[in-house]
């Protein structure tokens, strides 16, 4: 058994001898020149029209034109339909959209202090500082996609880095309901 195997390891190696002796067959680098050269005539492509001869003392018919009134017409049904949906859009209150959760926890001390910390991080934004029972919450800013939060996510991890990007809804506010008479 162990003239068997020493025989066996004796071929492999005399395999892997020959097999290294043989010549490389590496692939010679062979430069084809590319010829961008366009030789073709589009003209035969083209369609051909013929102009009419005008002369300078004929003018050209103007046709005068009706408006085409249809036997299928649906503008008061159209009309009744869009109106039904802007009376719909307009009793939605709610827009969904993202925020940045900074801070969630149970002391109101510790969620002022993250409020006023955003203050100095981020002075065009307003944090906004809510307490759902038993939780307080600061939140800032309105998104309506996240790729909208990221810059800002970023800015706020690097003091805070369990601040994370949140679904919430959004009051929509009308203009007539903004007080302006």
């Amino acid at each position: 058994m162990n003239k068997r195997k020493s025989t066996i390891a004796f071929l492999w190696v005399a395999m892997i001898w020959l097999g290294g002796c043989a010549a490389p067959s590496v692939p010679q680098n062979v430069k084809k020149v590319a010829d961008y050269s366009y030789s073709d005539d589009p003209s035969k492509y083209r369609p051909k029209v013929e102009v009419p001869d005008m002369t300078a003392s004929e003018e050209p018919q103007v046709i005068q034109n009706e408006a085409i009134v249809g036997e299928y017409n649906i503008d008061e049904q159209l009309g009744a339909i869009v109106d039904s949906m802007y009376v719909r859009n307009d009793s939605i209150r709610q827009f969904n959209g993202f925020t940045i959760l900074v801070y969630s926890g149970n002391n109101e001390i510790e969620a002022g202090k993250v409020r006023n910390r955003l203050f100095d991080l981020l002075p065009g934004q307003e944090a906004r500082f809510t307490y759902k029972l038993p939780t307080y919450f600061v939140e800032i800013g309105q998104y309506f996609q996240q790729l909208e939060a990221a810059p800002t996510l970023k800015m706020i991890q690097e003091t805070y880095p369990s601040a994370a990007i949140v679904p919430e809804k959004f009051p929509i506010i009308n203009d007539d309901e903004s007080g302006e008479n």
